[in-house]
């Protein structure tokens, strides 16, 4: 499982840190966020966010982790008689609490809980997900959270606002199994249409939402501007 955290005080988070160590793959460990994460930020599987006051640096956080994933679990660490009220709202919507001190039957009963949904999820949403394996893990992502595929050394690259992942593959195989609104752009691109904000002739490019840009070839010129009619 990919686990990251946030906690603006930064031994606690360390210490943190080292117990969530024990619930991620032996090559891998819990990533700690920045104070201050700008948008967008790579995406987890889960994002434990421990705080002291219920404030707005720590829901601005919260919003991040959220905007940059739909599908990352958040999970609030802090004391009792805090008033989480303020994170219970469509922008940011938890996926579980523990209060301190957390024991670690908890902590693993709710990660137990997260690796169960992720999977259901998985195979009641494959339709609107992307399922891949890699380095021998496995990746879901979103179809709407796909900006573009491009083939680069021998490897065909996935691309969002947070992050790009490599597997192995061909676009010409992968084209296949994509939504319609992937089409082909460039003998090395597949680009989701929807993220389209701008097709520049003048410089034979796209821009994407985010303002990424790829480039367009003439032959698939005629594609591309279907698909942003259709």
């Amino acid at each position: 499982m990919d686990l990251a955290l946030w906690d603006a005080n930064l031994t606690r988070a360390k210490n943190l840190k080292n117990r969530l160590d024990m619930f991620v793959p032996e090559d891998k460990e819990a990533a700690i966020l920045p104070p201050a994460p700008q948008y967008p930020i790579e995406v987890h599987d889960a994002v434990f966010l421990s705080f002291d006051e219920c404030d707005e640096p720590v829901l601005r956080v919260a919003r991040t982790v959220r905007q940059s994933s739909e599908i990352t679990f958040i999970l609030l660490v802090s004391d009792r008689s805090r008033d989480l009220s303020p994170f219970f709202r469509p922008k940011i919507r938890p996926g579980g609490v523990l209060f301190r001190p957390v024991q670690n039957i908890n902590l693993r009963n709710l990660l137990d809980e997260v690796a169960e949904e992720l999977d259901r999820l998985t195979q009641a949403g494959s339709e609107d997900m992307f399922l891949f394996r890699t380095e021998g893990a496995s990746h879901r992502t979103p179809f709407r959270d796909i900006l573009f595929f491009e083939a680069r050394n021998k490897k065909v690259i996935m691309r969002t606002l947070g992050q790009e992942i490599g597997f192995y593959g061909t676009i010409e195989n992968l084209s296949a199994s994509l939504p319609p609104y992937f089409v082909r752009c460039h003998r090395s691109f597949l680009v989701n249409s929807l993220k389209i904000e701008e097709m520049r002739g003048a410089d034979m490019e796209l821009k994407l939402t985010g303002g990424v840009r790829i480039p367009f070839s003439r032959s698939c010129c005629e594609t591309v501007k279907r698909a942003l009619t259709s």
